[in-house]
């Protein structure tokens, strides 16, 4: 194990698309278009430079758009349902306590074409929930820096600093309070997958696992995985588990003591990569490529079932507060998962998507209402308010959203295939 102690250096400036309006330079305004990466004109009569925008709101200049999702039995048009509302923002920050962390996406306006009066995009959504309030959430900023698909987002309980990290290797650090990245470091391999537990950061790379104390500042190299660790998950006993790309399962456990992480089994019984996984009901539970949910007991260390009913890759998991187990796949389908009598699961439900599915994520809204984040493989995230499975809004990146984190104040963050990490917030509730 290779022990040493964790520097953040140097700060570097964030560069954040705007809130719905023009950044003013001297120059004049800066293109919105060109912020989202999808101006087409050359030359452009505005400004295709950005200067740094701190992630924090004004509270007495900023402004917010909406996007209303038109009702089926509406018989307005969609120019008609579209609205520009100014208010007053509280100031915002990407603190753990007053905020949180999320994941990423790119703008939420279906409309591709670039208008000729440059007219500010929408850069929020509005849905309307079965009780009749209105669900507004908007995008905050865009943090940019890495140059491939973003594979993982965390904001450690405690910590004012978010991490993300790419297939470009590169590990970043940003300070919530300032949007800066104030630490960038290279881990010389294909970061698989980034999560934190408690005071823990871990990275899932080629053949090994690297682990950070937070807390002690010191840094760990977990050996043993051959191959891509896809997948990881740890629990609050400090158990650490790996999905691997030959579909074993590596499990350590950290001891104070030799101040390691000692392997404990591998768990075999998947016939591919492992792409997810999920603790949760005194069980760990695993999706694979091979089309198939492993239920393993946490005590035991064994497999106690094998969930069959997908016909494709398994690609995400998600647990919810009933103990009812919800999974994705790219065979399309969102499948709910509860148990029988007898303890074994079974599917309860079944939901039909449009397209093959990438990742599902879990949060709540600003009104405390339960959130399924479903991103497809279409560049769409659709969120859905549970167990109505209401359609609240949908957030279009300019790739695949293949990670979503959320955090307190109604933050959560979304990354793509392009290296954007977009920061969105939940506004407060209104009366339709």
């Amino acid at each position: 194990m290779d022990d040493k102690r964790v520097k953040v250096g140097g700060k570097a400036p964030v560069r954040t698309r705007g809130r719905g309006g023009y950044g003013k330079k001297k120059n004049g305004a800066v293109c919105m278009y060109w912020l989202q990466g999808r101006c087409n004109r050359n030359p452009c009569r505005f400004v295709h430079a950005a200067g740094e925008v701190n992630i924090t709101p004004n509270p007495t200049n900023g402004r917010s758009y909406t996007y209303h999702r038109k009702n089926p039995t509406d018989s307005t048009s969609n120019s008609d349902s579209k609205e520009k509302k100014q208010q007053q923002q509280q100031s915002l920050s990407l603190t753990s306590g007053p905020s949180g962390d999320g994941t990423h996406a790119s703008h939420i306006s279906q409309q591709d074409s670039h208008p000729e009066s440059h007219e500010e995009s929408s850069l929020s959504t509005r849905g309307s929930s079965g009780d009749g309030i209105a669900n507004l959430f908007m995008r905050l900023a865009q943090l940019d820096g890495h140059n491939k698909t973003v594979t993982g987002i965390a904001l450690p309980s405690g910590s004012d600093k978010l991490y993300t990290a790419s297939g470009d290797g590169d590990l970043r650090v940003w300070d919530c309070h300032t949007g800066r990245c104030v630490h960038q470091g290279n881990l010389g391999a294909q970061i698989g997958c980034l999560i934190s537990q408690g005071p823990w950061l871990f990275a899932g790379l080629r053949n090994l696992v690297k682990a950070w104390n937070l807390k002690t500042e010191t840094q760990y190299s977990i050996d043993g995985p051959v191959g891509q660790v896809y997948a990881l998950e740890a629990t609050t006993e400090d158990v650490l588990f790996a999905g691997m790309e030959d579909g074993s399962i590596f499990t350590w456990k950290y001891d104070s003591k030799t101040d390691s992480f000692p392997l404990i089994t591998t768990l075999k019984g998947h016939t591919a990569s492992v792409l997810s996984l999920q603790v949760g009901c005194k069980s760990l539970y695993s999706g694979s490529m091979d089309n198939t949910i492993r239920r393993w007991d946490l005590d035991t260390l064994t497999c106690s079932q094998t969930l069959l009913g997908h016909s494709a890759a398994v690609t995400s998991l998600v647990l919810s507060r009933a103990g009812c187990l919800l999974s994705s796949s790219l065979d399309q389908t969102i499948k709910i998962w509860a148990c029988r009598q007898d303890g074994s699961m079974g599917v309860f439900d079944t939901r039909n998507e449009e397209h093959p599915i990438l990742a599902l994520f879990g949060m709540h809204d600003a009104y405390d209402k339960p959130i399924l984040c479903c991103s497809c493989n279409d560049n769409s995230v659709i969120l859905y308010e549970l167990p109505s499975f209401t359609k609240r809004g949908t957030i279009f990146g300019k790739q695949e959203v293949g990670r979503i984190q959320s955090g307190l104040g109604g933050l959560f963050f979304t990354g793509d295939g392009t290296g954007q990490v977009a920061v969105w917030k939940w506004l407060t509730p209104r009366t339709a």
